[in-house]
């Protein structure tokens, strides 16, 4: 059982979210623990909006259920359309998110039984109140989510394995079923990724301004990422085109193999560039190898235009030529602006440590 500071934070939340609920009075402090679980996200953004949402939407239902139980009833089928009522009023001001805590307050104080209801109306909002504000607080000062190490350990793990897989495939020593479950395996790390990314940008503070330095990291990130897609692309072109590949003559593959090695060893010197293990001056070769660009340009078209008969046609040997150019064309591509972009980087910002990667799955 591993429990992260995610978990830790939920019930630090909850702890106080109830203390503080029954200094106000001994009888309180359910609603505040359960709102204080539900308003503990995983970025300081979401829980901000998750404050403002829940702030409204449980004043709405407090304020609903007081008026419909004072002046109409509270037995069973008036509680039920209450909350239908409440369900459509957040639905249309968009604050779905917050309509499940908002309807506990709503039936909590309906089937109260105390005779001031706007009294108990008023304790029990300001109850969740408590825990929603409660769980921001914890969320946002106590052991912040880092996020960019996370995503970074694992944009490195994952284009790591796709180089290696790579390499691999150029030298016919896959299995094409295990390359399947390894393409499966690299699809939810690229999506993983992007959820890493989109809590990175939504980690600064809600009252802070972000900076241009944090800004810089989150473009750096994404052509980051949009390196390792690349390189996933022209693995899976290979690996779905490798009859193609490996009929290819041999002076294109090896042609084919250099650039894709002289690639590969760009994308990981850039990384470690970042990182600070390679000076920022280095990693030039991509201008260098302009002729070897054009060179291979040239071979897969002249291939490409040979294999572009009717039977090659009808069993997509052309296309896959044209896939596979397609492919490296924009892998380098994409490694020749990420590389613009963290050389400019380690110049102007030192570079911060990042940690081990057994940190990657931490929670």
């Amino acid at each position: 059982m591993k429990l992260g500071a995610r978990s830790f934070k939920t019930g630090l939340a909850v702890a106080l979210s109830i203390a503080l609920a029954q200094l106000i009075s001994p009888n309180i402090g359910v609603i505040a623990g359960i709102s204080a679980v539900s308003s503990t996200q995983p970025s300081v953004a979401k829980s901000y909006t998750y404050l403002k949402n829940r702030l409204i939407a449980n004043a709405i239902g407090g304020i609903l259920a007081a008026v419909v139980a004072s002046y109409i009833g509270a037995n069973v089928i008036f509680i039920g359309l209450a909350s239908v009522l409440l369900i459509a009023i957040l639905n249309y001001l968009n604050l779905g998110d917050a309509i499940s805590l908002a309807v506990v307050t709503l039936v909590v104080i309906m089937m109260s039984t105390s005779d001031s209801l706007y009294f108990t109306a008023a304790l029990r909002v300001g109850e969740t109140f408590i825990g929603v504000i409660v769980a921001f607080l914890v969320n946002t000062f106590i052991y912040p989510p880092k996020y960019g190490e996370r995503l970074f350990l694992t944009i490195d793990y994952t284009t790591s394995e796709l180089l290696i897989w790579i390499r691999a495939g150029l030298r016919k020593n896959t299995q094409y079923s295990v390359m399947n479950k390894d393409l499966k395996w690299a699809q939810k790390q690229l999506s993983k990724m992007e959820s890493f990314f989109q809590l990175l940008s939504e980690s600064k503070s809600p009252f802070r301004k972000q900076n241009y330095d944090t800004l810089k990291i989150l473009v750096i990130y994404r052509r980051m990422i949009s390196c390792t897609r690349a390189a996933y692309k022209v693995l899976y072109v290979m690996h779905s085109s490798e009859n193609v590949f490996y009929h290819f003559p041999k002076e294109m593959r090896i042609l084919i193999r250099e650039r894709l090695e002289t690639l590969m060893s760009g994308h990981e010197q850039i990384m470690l560039k970042f990182r600070g293990r390679v000076p920022a001056d280095q990693v030039k070769f991509f201008e260098a190898n302009r002729k070897e660009r054009q060179i291979l340009i040239d071979l897969f078209f002249e291939h490409a235009r040979k294999e572009n008969d009717e039977a090659s046609m009808h069993n997509k040997k052309g296309f896959g030529v044209v896939h596979l150019m397609s492919a490296i064309l924009a892998y380098e591509d994409e490694l020749i602006r990420f590389n613009k972009l963290v050389t400019t980087y380690v110049f102007n910002n030192p570079v911060k440590k990042v940690s081990n990667i057994h940190d990657v799955n931490a929670n």
